[in-house]
């Protein structure tokens, strides 16, 4: 396990020039301040684009005049550390988990936008904590999350989705056929006015009037984390005597919470990263669920479709990952 993420570090922190965020992330790398011109004056937080904590990180290695790839480099394996602590933590199968995260979401959020992606890792680490009984040390760590991408204060509703949601059948049921039903609606527009009357003029109000953020985002995923939620609760009593009732009911409730606020958030493509974060809970439930002997077949199919769907989101000829390159062979 180890040698495969020290692999999936280098690949995403010595990239060169092969996606859309790659050029980015050397600008705000390029424009911050080194610590001395930090605290000599002239500068503060908001000078450098992103969250205190993803701005700290440029700023010390700015100050010790690392090149950008050494930067991506330390981020990208930032986020694979925490990945496999809490693989470590709540996977049986950790390959199958590893697996499933670089075929489903790698390429999004440990390769492109690895600042998202180290506040996926680190929040589930906080919410590791919290199902080992840490409360005040999971608040700690997912507030460290959202200091590195907002995104990750998503987790938070985890907290009270686990206490209210109720575990039976037609619940299940209900809440699966909701959020599909949401997904036939766009409410766009409704969003953007909303939130860009809640922020102000906060930066983040300039992602709620861009065409490209503010188009509804792609549904398959919904209706694929669905099936297998239905699918993870109906041989419930299989799972149960593989990994036990605690850590199956923790996962089902955060798997219900993903799909009905997943369904939520793609309302707003630059929102849907909220419903991704908790969409990771399945790289835990799809081990489960695919080696089901009576609906195996049908997983693979589900599976295989799905794999086809993000390649074209990420790997077709009009993604924003273009043609791999790094900084030793460009």
């Amino acid at each position: 396990m180890l040698g495969l993420i020290i692999l999936l570090g280098l690949f995403a922190g010595l990239r060169f020039e092969c996606d859309n965020d790659y050029l980015e992330y050397v600008r705000i790398y390029n424009q911050a301040p080194t610590l001395w011109e930090f605290f000599a004056g002239g500068y503060n937080l908001s000078d450098v684009y992103g969250e205190p904590f993803f701005v700290a990180t440029n700023i010390i290695f700015k100050s010790i005049k690392a090149p950008e790839y050494i930067y991506l480099s330390f981020v990208a394996f930032l986020n694979l550390f925490f990945l496999y602590r809490v693989i470590v933590g709540f996977s049986k199968y950790w390959f199958l988990s590893l697996f499933l995260y670089v075929s489903l979401m790698y390429l999004g959020g440990g390769f492109t936008q690895i600042r998202f992606g180290v506040a996926t890792t680190l929040a589930w680490y906080g919410l590791l904590q919290y199902f080992n009984g840490k409360s005040w040390q999971s608040v700690l760590i997912i507030f460290c999350a959202t200091m590195f991408h907002i995104s990750a204060f998503a987790i938070f509703i985890i907290y009270f989705t686990n206490r209210i949601l109720k575990l039976n059948t037609i619940g299940i049921l209900m809440v699966s056929g909701i959020a599909i039903i949401i997904t036939f609606f766009s409410l766009s527009d409704l969003f953007g006015r909303f939130l860009g009357a809640v922020l102000g003029d906060s930066r983040y109000v300039s992602y709620l009037t861009g065409e490209d953020y503010t188009e509804k985002a792609n549904s398959f995923s919904i209706y694929f984390y669905c099936f297998n939620i239905l699918i993870y609760w109906f041989f419930r009593e299989q799972i149960i005597k593989d990994i036990g009732e605690y850590r199956f009911v923790f996962l089902l409730k955060i798997g219900l919470a993903a799909v009905l606020f997943g369904a939520v958030f793609n309302q707003m493509a630059i929102l849907s990263r909220f419903g991704l974060i908790m969409q990771f809970v399945y790289i835990f439930i799809i081990p489960h669920t695919i080696g089901l002997r009576p609906v195996r077949l049908s997983m693979l199919i589900f599976l295989f479709a799905y794999g086809i769907f993000r390649y074209n989101q990420f790997l077709s000829e009009n993604s924003f990952i273009q043609k791999y390159q790094n900084v030793i062979t460009k």
